[in-house]
């Protein structure tokens, strides 16, 4: 018999696939997540820049930056409503402003460059005779609503462009006749989303109608008057937060040139994920898909999810769940299976996304029973439990990946109370973020923030828009609210598809085709927003709030200069008619008919105008 023997080839290969073996038996341990150095490391500046200013107090002082007054009525709730959407705008704009009660107010609009009225009774004022020559003098005034007939209206209509006005009706829906939506120029909304009550008016020749009805009553306007101008609306959906985008479109109206910092950041969320997959059987995706749930989610939904990403340039942000128990108190399982979170949650890193927390389960961190009876949820038996829960699935977390920065926070079902922020800040140290809803909830159960960073250091980070299928409001809040802060924020469930209400008649092939559709006219109309986690959106909400821009404006142009200033890029909005020309310190990129987006690297910079 001849002897066998291994030459050295085989050797060679042998040991190769014994090394092949442990490495892909390595990358399942817990431990181990090959993701670089991680891009989750929170900074609130840019290259660890300190703060410097552009100006001291008494350079700032001499810019003579005159501010916004916004007149409002304490006595109409409406009023109310308009005035604080307006103080709130301002702010974001990085435009200082006043509010004065039309009771008590008795100057002339001296020392403002703009005024705000938001009332709808002129003669309520001690004195209107001065806002005809205020405006013939170079100032400008934004009516937010159209006034009621009276006196004052009969004196002044014709100046702000009025030809003639009947009675009050319901006007349906929107067309914009310009950009006052950034990119959105010829878009038309329907009666499903935007109503208002407005007058019956016919406007003169010099009126630049801005926006109208779907039958073409004139819902915006702007009209030349001696030095300055009047921009009225002639509607009431500037109460909604909503509607700030075409606020701020309103607001830029006002000045011949207008520059506003903005965010520059598109998020997207996916909540309940990583969790544990759905189990058993739904009769109509497996006579579509021939798999059980698991399956689905797994072959089917999630590389669709992956296609996505790679099609608009994603980075997901997923928040975990931990458990679907509904366990509220007691010891909590610090043992779950961690499959779902190490596939998952690596794959989402591994494409520059981000894991964050939605919660040990689906029980919201609140005491409150409305919330409770609304959602089904049990109460919390205290807050040591509460904080209990949190500890358990943090520590599920950094099991899997222990050298992670966890930063980010999103409450089940957008609810959160003090109470259960509190239980959060006590067993999260690293907690930065809490990303819940923007848009106000009418229920007033939800946890509804603005933008910014809290008293207590934490980013307040809200979604914007949320679900597959194709909506309307959806693309009307997204332009909002890429025209007032530059922000984009997406978020989905992978149980939507489950849920009748939130998905009916589509089946998953129809969802994935409108969230394309979707996505796509994003990328589209406003493709130079940054994609981005939401704990990289966060450092950038720290340096735009943080940031204090000011301006001068002169023949020649714009300067900025940066107070406060954090290092790194800085985003503006740029709303002239005039073309840009020199540029130092700074980039200019013409992104619509009159509005630049401006990225600013310097704590001064400047552009200069022509034309």
């Amino acid at each position: 018999m001849k002897e066998f023997k291994l030459n050295r080839q085989i050797y060679i290969i042998l040991g190769v696939v014994l090394l092949l073996a442990i490495l892909i038996q390595t990358t399942r341990f817990e431990t181990f997540l090959d993701v670089g150095s991680d891009p989750n490391k929170w900074s609130e500046t840019a290259g660890g820049a300190e703060p410097s200013d552009a100006l001291s107090a008494a350079e700032t002082a001499k810019l003579d930056e005159r501010k916004t007054l916004v007149l409002y009525d304490p006595e109409e709730p409406y009023s109310v409503r308009l005035k604080d959407n307006a103080i709130h705008l301002l702010d974001y704009m990085k435009k200082s402003s006043e509010a004065a009660d039309i009771r008590s107010y008795s100057g002339k609009g001296d020392g403002y460059r703009s005024v705000i009225l938001t009332f709808t009774n002129l003669e309520r004022m001690n004195d209107t005779d001065w806002i005809d020559g205020f405006v013939n003098d170079g100032g400008s005034v934004l009516f937010a609503t159209m006034p009621e007939p009276g006196d004052t209206m009969l004196r002044i209509y014709r100046k702000l462009g009025i030809n003639e006005w009947g009675d009050y009706l319901v006007s349906k829906g929107l067309v914009l006749t310009s950009n006052v939506l950034i990119n959105e120029k010829g878009k038309t909304y329907s009666e499903e989303i935007i109503e208002n009550t407005s007058f019956q008016v016919r406007l003169g020749k010099e009126s630049e109608v801005l926006a109208e009805s779907k039958d073409g009553l004139p819902l915006l306007w702007r009209t030349p008057y001696g030095s300055g101008v009047f921009v009225v609306f002639n509607g009431t959906m500037l109460q909604e937060k909503s509607s700030r985008g075409f606020y701020a479109g309103a607001i830029s109206e006002l000045k011949e040139v207008d520059i506003y910092p903005v965010i520059n950041s598109k998020l997207m969320y996916i909540d309940d994920f990583p969790a544990p997959f759905p189990t058993g059987y739904q009769e109509d995706i497996f006579d579509l898909y021939r798999r059980d749930l698991t399956r689905f989610f797994k072959e089917v939904w999630w590389p669709d999810m992956i296609r996505l990403a790679s099609h608009h340039g994603l980075k997901y942000t997923g928040v975990v769940i931990q458990t679907y128990e509904n366990k509220t108190q007691g010891s909590f399982n610090a043992d779950s299976d961690r499959y779902y979170l190490r596939t998952y949650g690596r794959e989402i890193l591994k494409r520059g996304g981000e894991v964050g927390i939605h919660g040990y389960n689906h029980q919201s961190y609140t005491d409150n029973p409305a919330v409770l009876e609304e959602y089904g949820y049990k109460a919390w038996a205290s807050e040591e439990d509460m904080r209990a829960s949190v500890r358990t699935v943090v520590d599920f977390v950094r099991k899997s990946f222990p050298d992670y920065g966890l930063h980010t926070f999103v409450p089940a079902s957008n609810v959160l109370s003090a109470q259960g922020r509190e239980a959060l800040k006590a067993e999260w140290p690293e907690l930065r973020t809490i990303s819940a809803v923007y848009n106000t909830d009418p229920e007033g159960l939800s946890y509804v923030q603005e933008i910014g960073v809290a008293d207590d250091g934490i980013v307040e980070l809200p979604r914007i828009t949320s679900g597959y299928k194709a909506d309307e409001f959806n693309s009307w809040a997204s332009a909002n609210a890429i025209t007032s802060v530059g922000l984009f924020s997406h978020f989905v469930h992978p149980d939507d598809i489950l849920d009748r209400e939130r998905s009916f008649p589509y089946n998953w092939d129809d969802l994935y085709r409108m969230t394309d559709g979707f996505l796509s006219d994003v990328d589209r109309e406003w493709p130079w927003l940054r994609d981005m986690t939401a704990n990289q959106g966060s450092m950038e909400v720290v340096r735009y709030s943080k940031n204090e821009p000011h301006f001068r404006y002169t023949d020649e142009g714009v300067e900025g200069y940066v107070n406060h200033y954090m290092g790194g890029e800085m985003y503006y909005y740029l709303r002239t008619d005039k073309q840009v020309g020199r540029l130092v310190n700074c980039k200019a990129y013409r992104i619509d008919d009159g509005t630049y987006l401006v990225e600013a690297y310097d704590k001064r910079f400047s552009l200069g105008l022509e034309g």
